[in-house]
C-alpha cells in the first residue's frame, strides 16, 4: 500500500471527528492493499486505528481483536498495548487491563496514557493511593495537560496528601493556558488543610508563602492569600 503514513494521519483524523464508520470501511480496503513493502509499525498502525474506530463504535470485542493485531504485528507498540488495556477496562475486566497497561509501559516507560489507564484501573479496584502515583507519573511525562493536571491536584487533595495536592496545583496554575478557578481551587485546598492532623502549622503558612513566592503579581493571589492569614 503506497502512502500508508499518510492514509494513517487521514484515519485519525476521521476517528477524531467522530467518523468510526467511514474509518472501518476505509481500513477495510487499506488492510488488502497491505504489501511486503510497508514496514511492520505502519501496518500495526492501521490496525490501531482500525481499533479506535471500533472502540467509538462501541464494539469492544472487535476492538481487542484488531489491538491485538497490531501487538502481534509489531510488540513494541505502546499505543496498541495501551488501547488494548482500555478497552478491557471498558469491559469490566480491570486485573486484565492493569496487565495489559502496565506492559505498555514496560514498552515504553515515557508514553504518558499508558499511565493514566493504568490510575483508572487502580481506582476501580480499589487502590487509589497508587493511582494517585500513577497519576503523578503522567503528569510529569505531559506537564502541559491541564486536565490531567487537574485530575491530580483532585485526587491528592480527595486523598488528603497535602504536598502532592499543592505541589500539582501549583505546577497547573504555572501553565499558559491554567484554568481562570484554578488560583481559587488553591484556596479551597489550603483551607481542607488548614487544621489537619498531619498538616502542622508550620507547615501551612510556608505553604502559603510558597504560593505567593509562585505568583508574586496576581492579585487574585495575594487577596486569598491574606484571606488565609486572616482567618487562622
Amino acid at each position: 500500500m503506497e502512502n500508508i503514513q499518510q492514509e494513517i494521519l487521514k484515519l485519525n483524523e476521521w476517528n477524531t471527528s467522530g467518523r468510526f464508520a467511514e474509518v472501518l470501511a476505509e481500513t477495510n480496503t487499506d488492510i488488502s492493499l497491505i504489501t511486503d513493502d510497508n514496514t511492520e509499525e505502519d501496518v500495526a498502525s492501521l490496525y490501531v486505528v482500525r481499533g479506535n474506530a471500533l472502540y467509538g463504535l462501541g464494539r469492544f470485542q472487535d476492538a481487542l481483536e484488531a489491538y491485538g493485531k497490531a501487538i502481534e504485528i509489531d510488540t513494541f507498540d505502546a499505543q496498541a498495548r495501551c488501547n488494548y488495556g482500555s478497552t478491557l477496562y471498558s469491559l469490566g475486566r480491570y486485573v486484565d487491563a492493569l496487565n495489559a497497561c502496565d506492559a505498555a509501559i514496560l514498552t515504553d516507560e515515557n508514553f504518558a496514557p499508558s499511565y493514566i489507564n493504568v490510575a483508572h484501573c487502580l481506582v476501580a479496584l480499589k487502590h487509589e493511593e497508587e493511582a494517585l502515583y500513577a497519576l503523578q507519573q503522567a503528569f510529569m511525562l505531559a506537564p502541559e495537560d491541564v486536565e490531567l493536571g487537574r485530575a491530580v491536584s483532585e485526587m491528592a487533595t480527595d486523598l488528603e496528601d497535602f504536598e502532592v495536592a499543592l505541589d500539582s496545583y501549583l505546577k497547573l496554575a504555572a501553565l499558559p493556558d491554567a484554568p481562570e478557578d484554578v488560583q481559587k481551587s488553591i484556596f479551597d485546598c489550603f483551607m481542607k488543610f488548614k487544621n489537619h492532623p498531619d498538616v502542622s502549622r508550620q507547615d501551612w503558612l510556608k505553604a502559603i508563602n510558597q504560593w505567593r513566592d509562585a505568583f508574586p503579581n496576581s492579585p487574585e493571589v495575594m487577596r486569598l492569600s491574606g484571606d488565609l492569614l486572616r482567618s487562622q
